[in-house]
């Protein structure tokens, strides 16, 4: 990864960080996988068994990037969330040109007795709110203050363009494993950061390995894959100035976001 600080104008800058655009003038923005099962791995260089996961034929995976005859791609979410992101091979994916635009939901019809069907009408309110909200711990805990939004855990560092985990990092981990085991109903959203050195695809997927790192790390100590839901925001949203290698050095991390178990 290039140690260059990035300096463009403003108009190209925009056009570099849009991933329509960017993708879109390199390589089609979805692919789909044909004929056989096929290895997503972590990079196009990497030997035959560096693989990070086995897709179907027929997945559609969304392309970030294209190196020679490889696409950088991100796989759909697997059965605890996380989504994938590695390099597959041209020759075993086909150009998709649009995709299946699920179908809208009808507008719910006005009654004219608001409390007639009022079951119906409070469910549908709630599916809307479980996309946006987390379940409030307070009351469940009888009101005795013990929610999971007490938690409050330290960033995992990482050095620069490397994903594994410090030796200084492990006792931090091995407080939120305490924690974990301490609250059966406590689950945690591990969110990977990266500076704004690279590009942003190279970011996007380092965010990814340093959070699966932090969650393999996780697991290895016995808490449940399915209490931690790793996401990779890469360079967006950093936490300290970039423009000096001071602080720059604090983006280089994983967040561990406490919320309640659903």
């Amino acid at each position: 990864m290039s140690g260059v600080r990035r300096k463009l104008p403003l108009a190209l800058l925009i056009i570099a960080i849009a991933p329509a655009a960017s993708v879109s003038a390199q390589a089609p923005g979805w692919v789909r996988v044909v004929k056989e099962p096929a290895p997503i791995r972590r990079w196009f260089r990497a030997p035959v068994t560096d693989v990070l996961v086995m897709v179907a034929p027929g997945t559609t995976l969304d392309v970030l990037d294209q190196e020679r005859d490889w696409y950088w791609v991100v796989a759909p979410p697997d059965a605890h969330g996380t989504r994938r992101a590695g390099w597959i091979r041209v020759n075993q994916v086909e150009a998709v040109f649009s995709r299946p635009v699920p179908a809208p939901r009808a507008p719910a019809t006005p009654q004219a007795n608001p409390s007639a069907d009022s079951a119906a009408t409070n469910a549908s309110i709630a599916e809307d709110k479980v996309i946006i909200t987390t379940r409030d711990a307070t009351t469940e805990a009888g009101g005795n203050g013990a929610t999971a939004s007490a938690h409050t855990f330290e960033d995992v560092h990482f050095d620069r363009d490397r994903y594994g985990i410090r030796a200084e990092d492990q006792s931090p981990l091995n407080a939120v494993v305490a924690a974990l085991k301490a609250d059966p109903v406590l689950a945690v959203n591990i969110e990977g950061y990266t500076c704004n050195l690279g590009t942003p695809a190279h970011n996007l997927a380092l965010g990814v390995r340093r959070a699966n790192a932090v969650r393999d790390y996780l697991v290895s100590q016995g808490i449940a894959a399915d209490r931690l839901h790793s996401v990779s925001l890469g360079e967006e949203r950093p936490k300290h100035d970039n423009s000096h290698e001071d602080t720059r050095r604090l983006n280089r991390r994983v967040a561990l976001v406490p919320e309640a178990k659903r």
